[in-house]
C-alpha cells in the first residue's frame, strides 16, 4: 500500500499524520532533490518527527564519488503554513550563518521546489544526538551546564536581533506590534482553547480570565523588539558526550521563529527541555540576566504566557498538579525560583 501513496495523500490532516514521515513515499523525491544539487542518494532515514517531513540522507557527490556526505532534507508542504515556515527557516538560517552565537545552527546547502505545493531545504548534517535521545545519560552537572549555556545563548540571540534589525530579512524582522496582536488574540480565545484542549486541571479552567495578566504587564514596550526561536525543545538541541561531558553542537528547526520575548521563549525551554526542573530554570535565568520588568510577578507572568501559547501543553506538564486549587498556586509550583 505504501508504494501507491503519493504527495496528494498529504493534502489533508488525516493523510498527513499517517504518511508524512513515510520513507517509501519520500524516497524518490529525496533522490530527485539530491540529483538536482549534485548528489547521489545512497540511504534515507527518517529524522525526528516534527511538523514537516525531514530525512537524513547518506549521499555521495557526483564529482567526488569516493567521499560520502550526510545531508538533511526537509520538505515544506501546503499544510501548517508550509510556505511561510520555509521562508522563515531559510531566511533565519542564512542570517545565522553570519552571526557569532554560542551554539551554531546547521548551514543551508541548497533550496528548491518540487512542485507548486512543496518546497525543500537541504542542511548540513550535525553528527550528534538530541537531548531527547541523550538525556538518560546526562549528569546533573551536564544539565546545570546546559541550563547556563541556554541562558547565555538566548541572551545573545535576543540581543543580536534587537541590535541588528536592519540586517534581518523582511520575513523575520522583529515587530512588536505583531507580537502584541498575537498575544491579544490568544487572550481573547484563551478560555475556549483550553476548554477544547482539556489540558488544564478542570477546577482551574474558570480562573483563566482573572489570572492572565494584561498585555502591558507581559510585554516590555520600553525595550526594542527581538526574535525568539519559540521551540527550544528536547528535540532541537543537538550535541555529543565528549570526555564524559555533554557538548552542545547545534540548535535546529527555526521554522517557528517569531517576534517575542523571554516569557514566550521559556514555554518550550522550561516545560520541555528542562522538564519543569526549577533549579535549571533558575540557573538559566541568571545566565540570561532576566530584566527587572520580568522579575516582578515572574511566576504569574510566566504561567500567563504558557496559557496564552498557541499549542496545548503535554499532559505530563500538569500531571503532578491535578489537585492544585488555583492558577496562582500552579504558577508557584512551575515557576517560583
Amino acid at each position: 500500500m505504501s508504494g501507491q501513496i503519493t504527495l496528494s495523500s498529504l493534502a489533508d490532516r488525516a493523510g498527513y499524520a499517517a504518511h508524512f514521515m513515510d520513507p517509501t513515499l519520500w524516497k524518490p523525491y529525496v533522490w530527485q532533490v539530491c540529483a538536482t544539487h549534485g548528489f547521489i542518494g545512497m540511504q534515507i532515514d527518517p529524522g525526528v518527527p516534527g511538523t514537516f517531513p525531514t530525512f537524513i540522507v547518506d549521499a555521495i557527490e557526483n564529482n567526488s564519488p569516493q567521499s560520502s556526505k550526510m545531508l538533511v532534507v526537509k520538505f515544506f508542504g501546503p499544510l501548517f503554513d508550509g510556505s511561510g515556515s520555509f521562508n522563515v527557516e531559510r531566511d533565519i538560517g542564512r542570517w545565522l550563518e553570519t552571526q557569532s552565537l554560542p551554539i551554531l545552527s546547521p548551514k543551508i546547502l541548497a533550496e528548491g521546489r518540487l512542485d507548486t505545493d512543496w518546497q525543500y531545504l537541504i542542511f548540513e548534517h550535525i553528527a550528534g544526538l538530541s537531548i531527547a535521545q541523550a538525556r538518560e545519560t546526562l549528569s546533573m552537572n551536564d544539565w546545570l551546564s546546559i541550563a547556563c549555556e541556554m541562558g547565555e545563548y538566548m541572551h545573545c540571540l535576543h540581543a543580536q536581533t534587537s541590535h541588528h534589525q536592519s540586517e534581518l530579512p523582511r520575513s523575520v524582522k522583529p515587530c512588536l506590534e505583531n507580537f502584541t496582536n498575537f498575544i491579544t488574540q490568544q487572550r481573547l480565545h484563551c478560555h475556549a482553547h483550553h476548554q477544547k484542549w482539556n489540558d488544564l486541571p478542570a477546577q482551574l479552567l474558570d480562573q483563566i480570565e482573572n489570572f492572565i495578566l494584561p498585555v502591558e504587564q507581559l510585554i516590555d514596550f520600553s525595550a526594542p523588539p527581538h526574535l525568539i526561536h519559540a521551540d527550544l525543545t528536547l528535540d532541537h538541541l543537538l550535541g555529543a558526550t565528549k570526555s564524559g561531558m555533554w557538548k552542545s553542537l547545534a540548535i535546529i528547526d527555526w521554522g517557528d521563529t517569531m517576534t517575542g520575548n523571554i516569557l514566550y521563549e521559556l514555554v518550550a525551554l522550561h516545560l520541555d527541555l528542562f522538564q519543569s526542573a526549577k533549579q535549571l530554570l533558575k540557573v538559566c535565568l541568571q545566565a540570561y540576566g532576566l530584566p527587572e520588568f520580568y522579575q516582578r510577578d515572574f511566576p504569574q507572568k510566566a504561567l500567563s504566557m504558557v496559557l496564552l501559547h498557541q499549542f496545548p501543553m503535554p499532559a505530563r506538564v500538569y500531571a503532578s498538579y491535578r489537585d492544585v486549587k488555583s492558577l496562582q498556586e500552579l504558577a508557584g509550583c512551575l515557576f517560583a525560583v
